[in-house]
Order: structure tokens, then sequence, then C-alpha cells
């Protein structure tokens, strides 16, 4: 059987790598970090949530108009970040009210 004719790559262009932001990964970092520390360290694990969901917020609007990849932990991030200042949320609820002497 004989072989296709060769046919030669046809230049596409300037190459645009997909770069991981720098900022996504930092929001799922914390956002990990921050639901680790708050069963031990309650401020710190509200305020790397709070960074946590900032951090990712932003890192998901540059992926989603960049067309730059890291959306997945942009995503991990934010959920990670948000579930973290809940659970500080409702630990500050469930101490106050025990405190309360009710």
């Amino acid at each position: 059987m004989p072989q296709p004719p060769y046919q030669p790559h046809l230049p596409q262009g300037p190459y645009q790598p997909q770069v991981t932001k720098r900022i996504v990964i930092g929001g799922m970092v914390t956002g990990i970090v921050g639901l680790v520390f708050g069963w031990y360290l309650f401020q710190i694990g509200f305020i790397l949530g709070v960074v946590a969901v900032i951090l990712s917020g932003v890192g998901l609007n540059t992926a989603n108009t960049k067309n730059g990849s890291g959306r997945g932990m942009a995503v991990a991030g934010l959920v990670c970040g948000i579930l973290a200042v809940l659970f500080e949320l409702l630990w500050i609820a469930v101490l106050s009210y025990s405190l309360s002497g009710r």
C-alpha cells in the first residue's frame, strides 16, 4: 500500500501558552489551609477563607476573560474559601449560644 504524499506543517501563528495564574494557586491553597486551620485556630481560618474567596474570584474572572487555564483550581479555591467562612460563622454561632447560658 503506498504512503500518502508528504505534507509540510503550516505555520500556526505566534505561540500563546495558557499559563496557570499564581493568584489561582494562591486562592486554592489559602482555601484549603483555611479549612484545615478552621478546626484549630478560629480567626486564622476565617481570615484565610475570606482571602481565598477574594483570590479565587479574581482568578476565576481572569481565567474566564483572558482564556487562561486554572478555572478548576479557581472554583476549588472558591468552594473551600466559602466553606471555611461558613464553618467559622457556624462555629461562632454555636459558641455564642453555648456561652449565653440558655
